[in-house]
């Protein structure tokens, strides 16, 4: 875990931080080792896009850092990369990058600068849609499409068509996913409203579209994790902001909720996940951290904020939702 903001619980300034902590967990124990690093660092930030890519990946013991907040008039573009392995602890810079001014243009064709975006890895890529930032002192939020390809450090911008529906407006607090040639981006906010619909877009056509698969009400700044599953694979989303505002309405803070609801990618439909017990559900945060465990049979959240910010961690067993990790789908030939 690299980053975020940091509550000293002193009289210390709560602002981001730069310390990475490595999480070991053992049956029912779990413990935090603060993980020491001299050399380059990157400097503190948070709501930044993080991506270890899977065991198989020629890069699966580096974590790729971009982007987040540095402070509130700061927002940064940088790539870094962590190397973890052999237990010993290397930040290098991406092929290229280095300092710019603050709120600058990148040298090596990333994103503009920006913080809170929706993001994802797929195929190889890291792929990064929307945020909050913007070069110079400009405040906007994105409606841009940036993948980086994780061997061979290039960032791609990809067109995108006004087709039979407009580009979406522009937005943060969102994520997203990638499947079969798609890039689906749920929920997230605007200063001028919020969004509770599936958006997709089609890295054929470049064209944006809209099924009308909705929530029950919006929300934004929330966790998300694909997860493989049989037969279809699941998105889940966690926690965040959640309320309507009228039209017109000046935008204001939701309510924040703890709620989790799952997405099957196969019949696109919404479910509320319903825990079998009522005991020791997360109380309502956003801005939480959201993980798998090794099976895939276990969701874990780490932290957040609710009026003061969090340091707990849960988990919640979702073997009924996902299935077990094999399954008969034919059998030749047909008989017996």
């Amino acid at each position: 875990m690299y980053g975020g903001i940091m509550d000293p619980g002193t009289a210390m300034k709560i602002q981001p931080t730069n310390e990475i902590f490595k999480l070991s967990i053992r049956g029912s124990k779990a413990n935090w080792d603060k993980i020491e690093i001299s050399g380059e660092q990157p400097i503190p930030r948070s709501q930044h896009v993080a991506i270890n890519p899977p065991k198989g990946h020629a890069r699966s013991e580096q974590v790729f850092i971009f982007g987040g907040h540095a402070s509130p008039m700061r927002r940064l573009n940088d790539c870094w990369w962590l190397d973890t392995k052999g237990g010993e602890y290397k930040w290098t810079r991406v092929a290229g990058d280095k300092d710019v001014e603050p709120n600058g243009e990148s040298v090596i064709g990333a994103p503009g600068p920006r913080a809170n975006c929706g993001y994802c890895y797929a195929e190889g890529k890291v792929f990064v849609y929307g945020g909050h930032g913007g070069v110079g002192y400009k405040r906007q939020a994105y409606d841009d499409i940036f993948s980086f390809d994780l061997n061979t450090e290039m960032w791609e911008k990809y067109e995108q068509k006004a087709g039979f529906q407009p580009i979406p407006a522009g937005r943060g607090g969102n994520s997203i996913f990638v499947c079969n040639g798609k890039l689906y981006s749920y929920g997230g906010w605007n200063s001028e409203t919020q969004f509770e619909n599936l958006i997709e877009y089609d890295f054929a056509t470049c064209e944006w579209s809209d099924n009308d698969i909705k929530t029950t009400k919006p929300r934004w700044n929330h966790s998300s994790l694909i997860v493989e599953a049989i037969p279809s694979w699941k998105f889940f989303i966690f926690g965040g902001e959640s309320s309507f505002f009228n039209e017109g309405e000046q935008r204001k803070f939701g309510d924040v909720v703890n709620t989790m609801q799952v997405l099957d990618l196969e019949a696109f439909k919404w479910e509320l996940v319903k825990p079998e017990s009522e005991d020791n559900i997360p109380s309502p945060r956003e801005y939480t951290s959201m993980f798998t465990m090794p099976s895939g049979n276990q969701l874990c959240i780490f932290g957040g904020w609710n009026n003061g910010w969090l340091g707990d961690m849960y988990s919640l067993d979702v073997r009924k939702i996902v299935g077990p990790p094999y399954a008969i789908t034919k059998i030749e030939p047909a008989l017996g």
